[in-house]
Protein backbone atom coordinates (compact mmCIF):
# COMPACT_ATOMS: atom_id res chain seq x y z
CA UNK A 1 0.00 0.00 0.00
CA UNK A 2 1.33 3.18 -0.84
CA UNK A 3 1.40 6.00 1.21
CA UNK A 4 0.10 9.46 0.32
CA UNK A 5 2.85 12.49 -0.96
CA UNK A 6 3.36 15.11 0.96
CA UNK A 7 2.64 18.31 -0.09
CA UNK A 8 5.23 20.35 1.02
CA UNK A 9 6.71 23.32 -0.83
CA UNK A 10 10.63 22.90 -1.52
CA UNK A 11 11.23 25.44 0.78
CA UNK A 12 9.26 24.46 3.33
CA UNK A 13 11.98 25.11 5.99
CA UNK A 14 13.57 27.42 8.27
CA UNK A 15 16.38 27.87 5.97
CA UNK A 16 18.55 30.32 8.05
CA UNK A 17 18.26 27.72 11.01
CA UNK A 18 19.72 24.89 8.57
CA UNK A 19 22.51 27.06 7.08
CA UNK A 20 23.25 28.09 11.02
CA UNK A 21 23.47 24.77 11.59
CA UNK A 22 25.45 23.50 8.53
CA UNK A 23 27.78 26.33 9.28
CA UNK A 24 28.28 24.95 12.49
CA UNK A 25 29.25 21.94 11.49
CA UNK A 26 31.51 23.17 8.81
CA UNK A 27 33.36 24.87 11.29
CA UNK A 28 33.63 21.59 13.10
CA UNK A 29 34.57 19.76 10.65
CA UNK A 30 37.52 22.42 9.58
CA UNK A 31 38.99 22.73 13.41
CA UNK A 32 39.27 18.95 13.31
CA UNK A 33 40.69 18.10 10.32
CA UNK A 34 43.58 20.28 11.89
CA UNK A 35 44.59 17.93 13.82
CA UNK A 36 44.35 15.42 10.92
CA UNK A 37 47.43 13.28 9.16
CA UNK A 38 46.38 15.66 5.65
CA UNK A 39 46.67 12.35 3.32
CA UNK A 40 44.38 10.11 5.56
CA UNK A 41 40.97 8.84 4.62
CA UNK A 42 39.32 10.82 7.70
CA UNK A 43 40.86 14.18 6.32
CA UNK A 44 40.20 13.21 2.39
CA UNK A 45 36.42 12.30 4.20
CA UNK A 46 36.12 16.00 6.18
CA UNK A 47 37.38 17.45 2.82
CA UNK A 48 34.65 15.80 1.16
CA UNK A 49 31.60 16.70 3.76
CA UNK A 50 33.02 20.57 4.08
CA UNK A 51 32.67 20.62 -0.43
CA UNK A 52 29.50 19.01 0.15
CA UNK A 53 28.08 22.01 2.63
CA UNK A 54 29.75 24.25 0.40
CA UNK A 55 27.37 22.35 -2.40
CA UNK A 56 24.23 22.74 -0.35
CA UNK A 57 24.80 26.30 0.49
CA UNK A 58 25.08 26.46 -3.25
CA UNK A 59 21.52 25.69 -4.05
CA UNK A 60 20.33 27.50 -0.97
CA UNK A 61 21.92 30.85 -1.08
CA UNK A 62 23.47 30.84 -4.81
CA UNK A 63 26.88 31.44 -3.25
CA UNK A 64 29.05 28.63 -3.27
CA UNK A 65 30.99 30.51 -1.09
CA UNK A 66 28.55 31.51 1.56
CA UNK A 67 30.63 29.80 4.32
CA UNK A 68 33.90 31.62 3.55
CA UNK A 69 35.20 34.53 5.50
CA UNK A 70 34.74 37.71 2.90
CA UNK A 71 37.77 39.95 2.21
CA UNK A 72 37.20 43.79 3.55
CA UNK A 73 36.25 46.29 0.54
CA UNK A 74 37.25 49.72 0.08
CA UNK A 75 35.56 52.13 2.45
CA UNK A 76 32.97 54.17 -0.08
CA UNK A 77 34.22 57.89 -0.71
CA UNK A 78 33.42 60.14 1.47
CA UNK A 79 31.79 63.78 -0.02
CA UNK A 80 32.77 66.47 1.61
CA UNK A 81 30.20 69.05 -0.50
CA UNK A 82 27.64 68.67 1.66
Amino acid sequence: MSHPRRSRTPMDFDRQKLLQSLGSARAALIEAHRGMKPKSGLARSADAVVSEIDEFALVLTGSRDFFHLKAHGTPQARDDTV
